[in-house]
């Protein structure tokens, strides 16, 4: 039996859940230690090699798999535990991909390139905390997402050459972790541009990158609605709002999205909303998802375009998605900006007037 591939198919997110509460936060999840107790400090994180689990107080350092879990928890023996997670029954569950690579025809970028797009994430994340990212987090502050939203989803910040204007420019880094929720994938690295050259690009990609959804890495298996924006900011703006039982994702800025991925994950939910600056976009969604979507476009007051990120900033968003999605949100938001009168409803109805 290999050991290996058991402990990369088993899914230690709800082999651990039956022992104790976990919440996620990105790549990660948090909660009391099944062993010694406490609070946060038992981790577990996915990897490519399959899940991994820590607790900072009671196991030396380190990640352990899914076979030294059942170890521990049943105090049995190697060959025991391996026999249990191998069989694959009620006791045990194996990780499935949200969508698979041989059914899309894409391809992961290769292992070689994973790793330095890896290494450069996990720098980028680091400088972003530093001195050297402050231009990176006054960028992140003005569009109101908070630290917390920086690190779950592993921002960073870097200086990129534009070749369209022949320079090193300050960049948010922003990973697209997105692909396959067996283990945490790099499908791309993203540069989101924070300073004003009016001749300069607004985003580029690392080379060999493959957009293809920004945000599958919180998809949870109890959701049951799915929100798709224009952008990754939004998408964050959205996610930091925590609106209760709702995925959301992003087909990126301006263009991409494949109409392949976006079935597969959207016949997972039974409501779908598309969500994009205009009508024509937001209709172009729904049309690649089979017409079942809500079409929504950003509303306009006075002219200003009122996306999520802009609705996160005047304290607006939380309203709107628990009016266009009836749902609780639970998380944070800015302070309504003073004298702000507009009704979540006006705006609401604003959305749906053309793209229907």
């Amino acid at each position: 039996m290999d050991a290996a591939g058991i402990n990369q198919r088993c899914d230690l997110v709800t082999l651990v859940a039956r022992d104790t509460s976990l919440r996620r936060s990105g790549a990660y999840y948090f909660g009391p230690c099944p062993f010694c107790g406490g609070v946060d400090r038992f981790t577990v994180k996915r990897t490519p090699q399959g899940d991994r689990w820590h607790c900072r107080k009671c196991v030396d350092d380190g990640y352990h798999t899914g076979i030294d879990y059942v170890m521990r928890r049943d105090q049995v023996d190697f060959a025991t535990a391996l026999a249990d997670l191998g069989r694959q029954d009620a006791s045990v569950a194996i990780r499935q991909p949200v969508v698979s690579v041989e059914r899309t025809g894409l391809a992961l970028p290769d292992s070689e390139w994973q790793v330095a797009a890896q290494r450069e994430i996990d720098t980028a994340s680091d400088r972003l905390l530093t001195g050297a990212g402050s231009a990176g987090r006054d960028y992140l502050a003005r569009r109101g997402l908070h630290r917390g939203t920086w690190l779950a989803w592993q921002l960073g910040f870097r200086y990129v050459y534009d070749p369209s204007i022949r320079q090193a420019r300050p960049a948010i880094v922003l990973p697209w972790l997105d692909f396959d929720l067996a283990c945490e994938v790099v499908m791309a690295v993203k540069y989101r541009f924070v300073d004003h050259e009016p001749a300069g690009l607004r985003y580029m990609c690392r080379r060999g990158s493959v957009p293809v959804l920004f945000g599958l890495l919180a998809v949870m298996p109890s959701h049951q609605i799915l929100l798709l924006v224009e952008g990754e900011i939004n998408a964050l703006s959205v996610w930091q709002c925590m609106p209760a039982g709702v995925t959301c994702a992003s087909f990126g800025s301006e263009a991409g999205g494949h109409a392949g991925i976006l079935k597969a994950l959207a016949r997972r939910y039974r409501q779908v909303v598309a969500w994009a600056d205009d009508a024509p976009r937001s209709l172009e969604i729904r049309a690649s998802l089979g017409g079942t979507a809500e079409a929504l476009q950003s509303p306009r007051r006075d002219g200003v375009k009122l996306d999520a990120n802009m609705m996160l900033q005047h304290g607006l968003l939380m309203d709107f998605l628990s009016e266009l999605l009836q749902v609780r949100c639970l998380g944070r938001h800015a302070t309504p900006e003073l004298g702000a009168t507009d009704s979540v409803n006006t705006l609401l109805a604003l959305g749906r007037e053309r793209a229907v």
